[in-house]
């Protein structure tokens, strides 16, 4: 579970967002980054129960830093306001499907598929479903799917995309540049032991939906 302070950490931070105050209180943002690394810790171990390929995986390596890349940003806030944690095979680095935590006072999100994939992998995804519309159907509009997130999120073309008519039998997947599933978790007191069961129980009903975008980028 998320310790009270974890969350009163962050929204003091997101009040004070400057090095000197983050600096003082140093001390307080490593007991919030352990209190969010056990949780990740209990997420993989669950996880893990039904996909095996998180089995191997270390909490480190799926934390993104709180430390903000400020170079081409007009926001120089030099820090985070939230904690968060890409959970794959292969961590937080390279785009591969997994799953995702957010952790943010106010702003709790929890999701999983493939964010931004590069051109080839997209491809990938796109010929796959086209030969197995049937089996991504099933999964995105099923009744337990539709439950846990409404439908299949992330960013769409406005039109065909390219190699595609734009009356394509599967146009309406065809388009989705992002495969994404996810819900809010703002009304969850997250200080309550029941939310691991609780998330487990989310990540579990997306494991088809990872599953079937980890055989189409392959």
């Amino acid at each position: 579970m998320i310790e009270q302070s974890t969350l009163d950490f962050l929204s003091k931070l997101k009040q004070n967002n400057d090095r000197a105050w983050f600096n003082d209180h140093k001390k307080d943002y490593k007991s919030a980054l352990a209190n969010f690394t056990d949780m990740v810790a209990i997420l993989l171990h669950n996880i893990s129960g039904f996909d095996e390929c998180l089995i191997a995986v270390q909490p480190k390596e799926c934390l993104f830093r709180i430390y903000r890349d400020v170079r081409f940003s007009k926001d120089k806030s030099p820090y985070k306001t939230w904690f968060s944690a890409s959970m794959s095979s292969r961590g937080r680095k390279g785009l591969w499907p997994g799953y995702y935590l957010h952790l943010e006072p106010g702003n709790i999100y929890l999701g999983g598929g493939i964010w931004h994939p590069s051109k080839e992998a997209l491809q990938n995804i796109r010929e796959y479903i086209v030969d197995h519309y049937d089996e991504l159907e099933k999964i995105v509009l099923g009744k337990t799917f539709k439950k846990h997130f409404g439908k299949m999120d992330g960013e769409q073309l406005k039109t065909a995309p390219k190699g595609y008519p734009k009356d394509h039998p599967q146009i309406q997947w065809l388009r989705y540049k992002d495969f994404l599933a996810g819900c809010s978790k703002n009304k969850i007191d997250l200080t309550s032991e029941k939310i691991i069961a609780d998330f487990t129980a989310d990540y579990k009903v997306m494991f088809p939906f990872i599953q079937f975008l980890r055989k189409a980028v392959l």
